[in-house]
């Protein structure tokens, strides 16, 4: 790879929300049923108890390694899945902004054009999972035509719909490229809702084609919730 594939990489992954190729992500907890407010506030024993009940039942909902074929790993750094330095309109959609509560885990692939894989799963309050579609996806299409500048390096932002199959009770599938000069990457999401829960699925690559596993991880993803 050349210096200047090498840079346009790098402007690529900073966007990608540090979608981290540097392999690895401990899962944040979150909930998979919404539960309704009551009217007593609750106490910070409470609450505490409801957080880590939460972050349980939303662990079964994250795909695992089991879901991707040998060559891939799941990053278990604290940060793989950190959105520092990302534009909010990729920001927003890794971690489920406006959701109740959400879990994130992050895996790559090996080999000298790594492919890396980011998903988030929430839960919103009753009713507002299928209005954060649209907030989600204005927030992500904000960025077309933008720039994104990383140091000296200043890239191109374009966005376009893909097909990925069933995108549950309401969602969207659209790629994101950036471009620096002649070199582009690329950055293919899913978001989807079920009810109450949702899921966001990113997958940064070099290649412009949408992968048909990327399909086939949103289809499994989809289940999941």
């Amino acid at each position: 790879m050349t210096g200047r594939q090498v840079t346009a990489r790098k402007v690529a992954l900073t966007i990608g929300a540090g979608l981290a190729m540097g392999i690895g992500l401990a899962a944040c907890g979150g909930s998979a049923k919404a539960t309704p407010t009551t009217a007593t506030a609750p106490t910070a024993t409470t609450a505490t108890t409801l957080a880590v009940a939460q972050q349980a039942a939303l662990k079964p909902l994250l795909l695992t390694t089991t879901d991707f074929p040998a060559g891939w790993a799941q990053d278990t750094a604290k940060n793989a899945a950190a959105t520092k330095g990302t534009p909010a309109c990729v920001a927003d959609l890794v971690l489920l902004k406006g959701a109740a509560t959400s879990a994130s885990v992050v895996f790559a692939s090996s080999g000298p054009r790594p492919t890396a894989v980011i998903q988030t799963v929430g839960m919103y309050a009753p009713g507002r999972a299928a209005a954060s579609v649209k907030s989600l996806k204005s927030t992500f299409e904000s960025c077309n035509g933008g720039t994104l500048q990383s140091g000296t390096v200043k890239a191109t932002i374009g966005i376009k719909p893909i097909s990925v199959g069933l995108t549950g009770d309401a969602g969207f599938a659209e790629q994101m490229t950036v471009s620096e000069g002649k070199q582009s990457s690329y950055l293919d999401v899913l978001y989807a809702v079920k009810g109450s829960n949702a899921v966001f699925l990113g997958w940064s690559t070099t290649n412009a084609a949408t992968n048909p596993f990327f399909s086939q991880l949103a289809a499994t993803a989809l289940a999941k919730i």
